[in-house]
């Protein structure tokens, strides 16, 4: 993806990797021919490490999502301490702002990055259906056909999107002002300069909070479901495969003549 994930950092109201954030995922190729053995052996094992790194990866995706979903529940009681505050004093001392505006900088780019989960997820998703062709009848059967991780994930990326983007018009910011941090900081500043915009913008970041730790909780459930479901595939197809070989060992066995392995005589 374009946007590498940052440290775990968070801020209040965005969605600027929403618009610019892309996926590099390593293509899986095809091959062609008769293969020996060795080589079919090694391609298999090949194909087995590819489809086990992309649940290796949801699952450091899981452990990222526990992360975020613990600091958003502290942004929440720290949103909500601050709008007590702004409630019995009107306006909040310049410090309080600061510490204000530094806290909704990191939820805006903790947003990103769990967008850029969502849509790194789904990306996976795809490419593991196209890759391991059985998967997709696998999926069906476990899930009834009902669960499609694609649609889960674009789902929970819009909805993040569209809660944002109409939090943030209370304040005049627009989905432009996302692009650029800076630009974006100066708006939300500027709407502090009164006590009025203060208590909005306090609100808007408890509106957030709020949405976006159960968005953390329901993209964190699907990772995990994701993965568990792929590690059951890979089991299966080894189980399936341990058959296979047992199998030919077996008719390998029956071929060879009794005593086999002995040189005849005279040679």
């Amino acid at each position: 993806m374009k946007n590498t994930m940052k440290k775990l950092g968070l801020s209040a109201a965005a969605v600027a990797m929403l618009f610019t954030t892309s996926a590099n995922a390593g293509s899986v190729g095809g091959f062609g021919g008769a293969l020996e053995v060795t080589q079919d052996a090694q391609w298999a094992a090949d194909i087995g490490d590819r489809a086990a790194s992309y649940t290796k990866q949801l699952q450091q995706y899981y452990t990222q999502l526990q992360q975020y979903a613990i600091q958003w529940q502290e942004w929440q009681r720290k949103v909500m301490g601050l709008r007590l505050m702004a409630q019995n004093i009107r306006q909040l001392p310049e410090n309080m702002k600061n510490q204000f505006l530094n806290m909704a900088q990191q939820m805006k780019q903790s947003l990103e990055q769990g967008q850029a989960i969502a849509y790194t997820a789904a990306n996976i998703n795809q490419r593991f259906e196209r890759s391991f062709k059985g998967y997709d009848q696998y999926l069906q059967q476990a899930q009834g056909g009902n669960l499609d991780f694609s649609s889960v994930y674009k789902n929970i990326y819009r909805t993040t999107k569209d809660t944002a983007l109409n939090a943030l018009k209370s304040l005049g910011i627009q989905e432009r002002d996302l692009q650029n941090d800076q630009h974006f900081m100066g708006r939300l500043r500027n709407a502090m300069n009164s006590a009025k915009g203060t208590e909005a913008a306090i609100a808007v970041a408890n509106q957030l909070a709020y949405h976006q730790t159960e968005s953390i909780q329901k993209l964190q459930k699907t990772v995990m479901t994701q993965a568990n479901l792929q590690a059951e595939w890979i089991a299966h197809q080894n189980d399936t495969e341990a058959a296979r070989q047992a199998e030919i060992k077996a008719m390998d066995s029956d071929l060879l003549p009794e005593g086999g392995g002995h040189e005849m005589p005279g040679f």
